[in-house]
C-alpha cells in the first residue's frame, strides 16, 4: 500500500501488519482490548474511525483525519497494544511492523472501494462470509441506516460521513457483496466527481471570503456565511463536514439557525 501523507478529503486507508506475519490476536479478549484502545486513541486525536476489520495478523481501517493527527493516534495505539500483548503473553520484541501503511483516498469511489475492501478481508482470506464475520464494522454500517443518532454510535466506527455514498442499506449491501468478477458496482460513475465537487466548493468558499481549508478556524460570522452558502448551493451537511472540518452537528445547527431567520423574515412581510 502506497504511503501518502495528505489528502484533500481527509480519508485514508490504513493497514497495520504483524511483524513477519506474526499473529497479533490470540483471543476475543485481545480483540476487544484493541478495539477499545483504538477508539480511545482516535477520539483523543480527533480521528474518525469510518470502517475497521481485525484479522489474525493485521488490522485494516478507513480513517477520517482532518487535523493530521492520524500518525499520533496510530503510533500510540500500536505501541500501547503491543506492550500489553507482550506482557500478557510473555513474548518479547516487535509485534507490528515498524511502520503502518496508509493510502490517501481522494475520490468518493476510492472511499467506497476502501470500505468494501476492508469488509471483504475475511471472505477473500477464506475465513468467513463478509456478512457473518464478527470482527468488522460491516454490521455497524448497516445499523447506521435504520437507527437514530444515539444507536448509530454504539459501535466502534462512525459511518455517518459516508452513508450518502451508498444511498441506502440496500445499496451498501449490494456494493459490499459484489464479487470482483461481477458487474460494475452501483455508483461507479462517481469515480471522477469528487475532485470537481471539491474544487467548486473551494471556489464558492473563496468567493464568500474564506478558503475551505480555513473555514473551521475562521471567525464565527465568516464561517457561518460559508457553511450556509455551501448548503444553499446544494452541498449536504456531511459534504460540508468533510470539506471544511466543521463538525456535522455544528454545521446542522448553523444551517437550521439561518433557516429560522429566513422563515421569520418571510413571515414578517
Amino acid at each position: 500500500m502506497q504511503r501518502v501523507w495528505k489528502t484533500i478529503t481527509g480519508f485514508y486507508h490504513v493497514c497495520a501488519r504483524g511483524m513477519a506475519g506474526r499473529q497479533i490476536f490470540e483471543s476475543d479478549e485481545d480483540r476487544w482490548e484493541f478495539l477499545e484502545l483504538m477508539c480511545e486513541c482516535c477520539r483523543d486525536a480527533q480521528v474518525t474511525i469510518v470502517a475497521w476489520c481485525l484479522m489474525s495478523d493485521y488490522v485494516d481501517l478507513v480513517l477520517l483525519d482532518y487535523e493530521d493527527k492520524m500518525s499520533t493516534a496510530m503510533q500510540r495505539l500500536l505501541l500501547t497494544y503491543a506492550r500489553r500483548f507482550n506482557k500478557r503473553t510473555g513474548r518479547a520484541g516487535c509485534l507490528f511492523r515498524e511502520r503502518f501503511e496508509r493510502r490517501s483516498l481522494d475520490t468518493d469511489w476510492q472511499v467506497m472501494e476502501a470500505i468494501r475492501s476492508v469488509h471483504a478481508d475475511p471472505q477473500e482470506a477464506g475465513v468467513s462470509l463478509i456478512e457473518r464475520y464478527p470482527w468488522s464494522s460491516f454490521a455497524e454500517h448497516l445499523r447506521a441506516y435504520d437507527s437514530d443518532a444515539a444507536d448509530a454510535t454504539r459501535g466502534f466506527s462512525d459511518p455517518s460521513c459516508v452513508l450518502e455514498l451508498f444511498d441506502s442499506a440496500e445499496g451498501f449491501i449490494a456494493y459490499s457483496l459484489a464479487m470482483p468478477d461481477g458487474g460494475k458496482p452501483a455508483l461507479r460513475d462517481m469515480k471522477e466527481t469528487e475532485w470537481e465537487r471539491h474544487a467548486f466548493a473551494d471556489r464558492l468558499a473563496k468567493s464568500l471570503g474564506v478558503p475551505l481549508r480555513d473555514v473551521k478556524a475562521a471567525p464565527p460570522a465568516r464561517r457561518d456565511t460559508v457553511i450556509v452558502g455551501l448548503h444553499d448551493a446544494g452541498f449536504t451537511v456531511r459534504q460540508i463536514e468533510r470539506y471544511t472540518g466543521v463538525g456535522k452537528s455544528t454545521a446542522s445547527r448553523i444551517v437550521r439557525a439561518y433557516a429560522q431567520v429566513d422563515a421569520q423574515v418571510e413571515g414578517s412581510r
